[in-house]
Order: structure tokens, then sequence, then C-alpha cells
């Protein structure tokens, strides 16, 4: 049977084999027993918890950098779990770039769909939760997960099933929100669309959860501790009835390795390897999430880009997995041939290094982005680039309501996307203004993140409390009786 894809999942494969066995191939994780037992027994002697950190998708690599370099300044134990889902060289580039190689822990080999990749994270996350805890019962290991991948949604769950042990999350109470005006994007001028983003009333919107959505709001539920990026995200945390006393802002974790790339620029530059993108300034284009993958909006995004380069906009468009998907699934694989022997089309792999994407950011050939990443509206946010993020909603909608250097373009057809993207891009003002927005993801992320987590380790703080702990009427002496 061929493993399908996560993206293949959702629009079918003709290579796929149907079997008459409903049981999918599994392949077998692997654990780095040296490191492992090296960790484990610092932690058991120095008296310490050990940190796991959770890398699922390419993102993560980059957004644990800081942290990881502080924990090891710090000499806290950890290694990480590498979910090992993405395993080409692209995808896995972030391993060799931020060092990561010799501090994985345990690749668990996970594939497939959504549902089987929840399943997989479940009995292998299980099984090495259970594994440390036999071999080291005396000591305390905290999963940290980040970000809205499967990852972070199912790892807090098993874990916490296998040991008692709630997991820490950092990016926490992010919530996706869209402004009221989105309901009458198309009966108002797109200046007064933008200045009611900027100014006017949002909402809480919960509708998409494919899978991001889901993830973030599962895996607060695992988690005792919550690291929020802005005060907005506590807030939300707060309302949902998560307590006070286990929450902290302190800023994107993007931010460490954000800094770390504007100093260090790559070997080679990516102007040398795309010497297009000298020419001119340049619209980026990322779309990747599945809600985006639907017919009409996939559609209309498409329709867009070709109408753009029609109007002579240079367009650099990023073809990641999901979208490859799309296209072939929605017959548009020749619409994509034809763009590329326009002169104003670029059209590219994802570029693998993290240093080349901040390296164009901030160049003055990046003119702005169009995506529909989480992680991007953080990145121009910190660089001072114009922002367009094509979706209905966003987690991230302080970049728009407070720092004004994002915007919601919604993907409901090609003309909207067209007409904003024109407009915004022509307009310098405009630009200028979104360019020199606020920004609000602090710095020294990871410091903050690892200084909290050393004052609960020195405190003996319990990662997983029951009612009569939480309400201070006793402590147990002893763990007491597994409940699973």
């Amino acid at each position: 049977m061929k493993l399908n894809d996560a993206y293949e999942s959702m629009f079918g494969s003709e290579t796929t084999t149907e079997t008459d066995h409903f049981m999918p191939a599994i392949l077998p994780l692997t654990v780095n027993k040296p490191l492992i037992n090296k960790v484990m027994e610092q932690a058991k002697k120095e008296k310490k918890w050990v940190l796991a950190f959770v890398i699922g998708t390419k993102p993560c690599f980059y957004k644990f950098y800081g942290s990881i370099v502080a924990a090891s300044k710090a000499n806290i134990p950890f290694f990480v779990i590498n979910s090992n889902q993405h395993y080409d060289d692209v995808l896995t580039h972030g391993l060799k770039e931020f060092n990561f190689v010799d501090k994985i822990g345990s690749n668990l080999s996970i594939r497939g769909d959504l549902a089987q990749k929840s399943a997989e994270l479940m009995i292998k996350v299980s099984w090495l939760a259970k594994y440390l805890k036999k071999n080291w019962p005396s000591v305390t290991v905290i999963p940290v997960v980040l970000g809205d991948t499967i990852m972070t949604s199912i790892v807090p769950a098993a874990w916490m099933f296998s040991r008692n042990e709630k997991a820490i999350q950092n990016e926490a109470g992010l919530r996706s929100m869209t402004p009221e005006v989105m309901k009458r994007y198309n009966k108002v001028d797109i200046q007064t669309f933008i200045d009611q983003q900027f100014y006017g009333k949002w909402m809480l919107m919960r509708n998409e959860p494919f899978p991001e959505q889901w993830d973030t709001y599962t895996s607060a539920a695992g988690s005792q501790y919550h690291f929020a990026p802005v005060q907005l995200n506590k807030e939300h945390l707060l309302r949902e009835g998560y307590p006070d006393d286990n929450i902290w802002v302190i800023g994107g974790v993007v931010v460490d390795a954000l800094e770390l790339k504007r100093k260090m620029k790559p070997e080679k530059s990516i102007f040398n390897i795309y010497p297009e993108l000298e020419k001119g300034s340049w619209l980026r284009v990322d779309i990747h999430r599945r809600e985006n993958l639907t017919p009409r909006r996939f559609r209309s995004i498409m329709g867009a880009i070709k109408e753009l380069v029609k109007k002579g906009h240079n367009v650099n468009f990023i073809e990641m997995s999901a979208t490859r998907m799309a296209l072939d699934f929605y017959g548009l694989r020749k619409d994509m041939d034809q763009l590329k022997k326009k002169k104003n089309f670029l059209h590219t792999k994802v570029w693998p290094e993290y240093g080349h994407v901040i390296e164009f950011f901030e160049s003055e050939k990046c003119v702005a982005a169009l995506t529909d990443s989480g992680g991007v509206q953080e990145e121009l946010n910190l660089i001072g680039k114009a922002c367009l993020t094509c979706r209905l909603t966003t987690d991230r909608p302080e970049t728009v309501f407070d720092a004004r250097s994002n915007i919601l373009v919604p993907p409901a057809d090609k003309d909207i996307i067209v007409r904003m993207v024109k407009y915004i891009t022509e307009n310098e003002d405009l630009r200028k203004s979104m360019e020199s927005g606020k920004k609000l993801y602090g710095k020294d992320v990871g410091k903050k993140f690892i200084s909290v987590v050393s004052n609960l380790i020195q405190k003996n703080d319990n990662p997983f409390k029951w009612a009569h702990d939480t309400l201070k009427l006793w402590r147990d002496n002893e763990k007491g009786i597994d409940y699973l």
C-alpha cells in the first residue's frame, strides 16, 4: 500500500491502491538511547525536569531555536521529539540549519492522512512516555508544543493519559477572529474595508477547523502551562477558564531565529539562486491552508494570480505540498505552466533555508506578501513589510487592529483579491504606514520562556494537578493510582 500524503487525503490520489485490510502501513519509531539515557540521568541526578521539544512541521525547527539555545545555557536537560512526517531535504533543512540533528531523542515516523497521523501519534507517544516512566520513574518529563500542527494537538493528550503530566504550550491562546466588515466586503469600497479592519469591531470565528483551529484549542486543554505571544492571547485563555497563574505573555517564538538570520546572512544569497528576483519588486505568494484549498477559494486565488501577472505585477509563487495537490486536483496545472512563460512570474518550490526567506523579506525587492501563513504575519510585522493575509479570519488579529501591518484579503473571488492587492501595493502611503507599524512580538523570547520554566522547576511545581491540589486543600505525598 502506498502511504498517502496528508493532502492526498483531502483530494484523493489516483496512485493509491485499495486493500482488503483496513489497517494502514505503520513505520516504527526510533529512540536515540544514548542521548535519552544521558539526558534522563542528568535530570535524575540534578532533580530537574526534562523538556521534550515537539517538532511537527518545518516552522517548528526555527521557532524552537531560541528556547533550545536558552535551555542549553541554563543547563536544563532536554531532547527533541521529531514527528518525521516531513522527511525530504527541503522540509527538514531546519534540522541542519539550526543544529538540531544531534538533539533528536526520538523520530516518530508518522505518515498518512490526519486520522492516521493522530492514531499513530497517540500510540507512539504513549509508548515513548511509558518507556521513560518505566526506566526513570522519578523524573518529570514535560512535552513543549507550539503552533497549530497535529503534533500540538495529540502529544499533550497522549502524554497526560500515559504519565499524569501535562504539557507546556507555547504560542498559546491563538484564536481566529474576523472583522465585522467581512460580512459586507463586497458592499463597501476598498479603503472603507481596510479602515474597518484597522479601527472597527472584530469577533471570534471558530468555523474552520482544518485542522489548525482544532489543534490550538485541544492543545491548550492538555497543557498545564501556557505561554502567550501577546496580551490578547492571554485574554482568550482567561475567558476560556485557564488560570491566570499558569499564563505568561512572553512574545512570539519566531523572534530569536528571525534576529539570528537578520544578523547571519546565508552563505549563498537567494538572489544568486533566483537572479530573476533582482529585476523589479515582487509580490511573494504562499498558499497552503486547507480552508483555502476548497473549490471557490482556491480557484479565486489562482485566478487572481493569473490576472495580477497579466496586469504586469511581478509574482513569486511558492508551490508547497498543499498547493501542488490542489493544482493537480482542480486541473490548474496547465494554467501554471502558461504562467511560467511570463517574465514577471517566478515559480519556485519551498525555499529550504529559513535565512533565504528572511533575506528576501528584508530586501527592497519584496513589495509585500500574499499569504495564509500565521508565522509570516508575525515575521512581516517584525521586519516592517506589508502583509496581505488571504483569509476570512486570522489568529494574529493584533497585526491588523493593533499594529496595522496586516490586512485581510478575502479569498471570495478573484476580482476582490486583484483589486485589494493592486490598491495596497500601489498605494505608497498605505504601504509605508504598514511597514512602520508597531512591532508586537518582543525580543529574547526563548530566554524569557526558560526563565519561567527554571522557576517552576526550582519550586517543584506539579505539572498535573487534581482539583484538591488546585484548590490548595491538600497535596498528595505519593503519586497515587494512575487513572489509565
